[in-house]
């Protein structure tokens, strides 16, 4: 590393120039052009409000996610199916293809990354077909958390 130095010496002005040695325990910079790797989201999440459980078993190859979600709701018809869609920055974007009461639907599902779980968005939605999309305002909020478990633990749900 090369540097200038200035220093005064009874009124005058003198340059030096100085050269210093990079130790090798010295930090490393990073350019921050350099792309980072996408977390690796591969995993169960699940979120449990009162007798309602949802869950969501996410596999992730680069920015791709796939995997499957369930509604087990107590007194109301639950639904299931796959997901599918991209991580785009911390948040995933997702289509959820499912049956529900015999009738095949599809939503859009958006997931925040947060501390190790996710956060399901919620936002104003409109119907195209068999479709629901997000219009305006997603929201993320703690109700609406999934926290990340054993896959073990709720693997029997997705037979």
């Amino acid at each position: 590393m090369t540097g200038l130095l200035i220093t005064c010496n009874n009124g005058k002005q003198t340059t030096e120039q100085t050269e210093t040695n990079k130790s090798s325990n010295s930090p490393t910079t990073t350019s921050s052009n350099a792309k980072q790797e996408p977390d690796d989201l591969a995993g169960c999440y699940i979120k449990i409000t009162g007798r309602d459980t949802a869950i969501v078993m996410l596999d992730q190859k680069g920015n791709d996610i796939s995997g499957k979600m369930l509604y087990d709701n107590f007194e109301k018809d639950g639904s299931s199916g796959t997901v599918k869609g991209k991580e785009d920055g911390d948040i995933l974007k997702l289509y959820y293809d499912f049956n529900s009461e015999g009738m095949r639907s599809v939503t859009e599902v958006y997931f925040k990354k947060v501390n190790g779980g996710l956060l399901r968005g919620i936002g104003d939605m409109d119907v195209k077909g068999d479709t629901a999309y997000f219009t305006s305002g997603i929201n993320y909020s703690d109700k609406e958390a999934f926290g990340k478990v054993d896959c073990d633990l709720i693997k029997g749900k997705f037979q």
